[in-house]
């Protein structure tokens, strides 16, 4: 399967002007109303608000019943815009519809595109999932860009939980009367130390890292009120929940120590771990080598996605791609700046191309999906 040179030029304009306008999570109106205005003008008919989200949207092509899903995220980080790149995940699953979602009548199964928003910051895929908006999904297919100069399919991914926690304690006069304060900043500075303890102790795939949000309001005032946001990583649902506990542990010691209260509540619902489908992968990797990529199978991403959510219901896998021709830090200026490069560009319509042909070999044969089922 061959995108024509107009949509080319079509999906490399959706991805410069997304990238150009980044949005937030639950906020990705115009990226939303860019891609629908897309979809539209090639012949598809869009419903927006899937979910009770209003940058949720899909779009479908073929019978009634199960379906191919091809995911598609549009939001950016705070501070450092698409510093992940997820205008290259909506160019590249959008194309893909658009390319497998021709002569719909020979589909076995629909095929639709889901636009998930909110992925950095608030799991807009678990949204939909609690919504039931993947009920009728049977397979679930998406892509990622990848910092570190590799192809992959297949790849697994940490499972995360995002803590907020709040320490209070008793404001006075920093200067003439401390001793009559309680530090809450003091406690959440002791959390920290304790963090950078605990980590002795944590295997190499376990993550534990925070910002503190709020400390004070003047020097000369000694904090009230201390608050910060911390996320807990780890490769299976059990390391986590004894992380999570050795965490409420630690909070409850820094406020021992500082004679402050600490509150501990989530701020970000379990991301869990993503959980490849093989023989998904196996078609995509058949897809990409056809297209003269060989892809590294299964490999560890010590970041975190809500796709883990999609991928612990329906079978789902993923294709990683290269974005720079040296290791770059993901989350970061310089990951920005690759995802609009044309070599991000030429991997993206490569990816685009593989991922449609996987989506419409699923769509197209029975006995492709009783296999995978099995």
């Amino acid at each position: 399967m061959r995108l024509p040179d107009d949509v080319k030029r079509d999906l490399l304009t959706l991805s410069k002007e997304i990238h150009a306008d980044p949005e937030l999570a639950y906020k990705e109106d115009r990226a939303a109303l860019r891609i629908r205005t897309l979809l539209e003008r090639r012949g598809h008919s869009v419903e927006i608000g899937t979910g009770g989200l209003a940058t949720a949207f899909r779009a479908r092509a073929g019978p009634a019943g199960p379906t191919v899903a091809l995911l598609a995220e549009y939001d950016a980080l705070k501070g450092v815009g698409h510093g992940c790149g997820h205008n290259l995940i909506a160019m590249t699953n959008v194309g893909a519809f658009l390319l497998a979602a021709t002569e719909p009548t020979r589909l076995g199964i629909a095929i639709e595109l889901i636009g998930t928003p909110a992925e950095e910051d608030g799991g807009g895929k678990i949204d939909l999932i609690n919504a039931g908006v993947f009920e009728n999904v049977a397979y679930a297919l998406s892509t990622h860009p990848a910092a570190q100069c590799e192809w992959g399919v297949s790849a697994t991914g940490l499972g995360i939980v995002g803590k907020r926690v709040i320490y209070r304690g008793q404001s006075s006069h920093a200067g003439s009367s401390p001793e009559r304060g309680r530090n809450a900043l003091n406690g959440l500075i002791r959390l920290f130390t304790g963090i950078d303890g605990w980590r002795q102790q944590l295997p190499s795939t376990a993550r534990v890292h925070g910002i503190v949000d709020f400390g004070g309001d003047a020097v000369n005032v000694v904090p009230a009120r201390a608050e910060g946001r911390f996320g807990l990583r780890a490769a299976d649902l059990a390391m986590l929940d004894e992380m999570v506990a050795t965490f409420t542990d630690v909070a409850h010691g820094a406020a021992l120590e500082t004679e402050t209260t600490v509150e501990i509540t989530d701020y970000l619902p379990l991301y869990a771990p993503v959980s490849a489908n093989r023989a998904l992968g196996d078609i995509l990797a058949e897809e990409l080598r056809a297209r003269g990529v060989d892809a590294t199978r299964g490999t560890l991403v010590t970041a975190s996605t809500d796709l883990g959510n999609v991928s612990q219901k329906v079978p789902t896998d993923w294709i990683r791609f290269p974005v720079t021709e040296t290791p770059i830090a993901g989350h970061s200026d310089a990951m920005r700046e690759a995802c609009v490069t044309d070599l991000a560009h030429r991997n993206a319509l490569l990816t685009t191309e593989a991922l449609a042909a996987a989506a419409r070999r699923v769509a197209t044969d029975g006995a492709l999906r009783e296999r995978i089922a099995a």
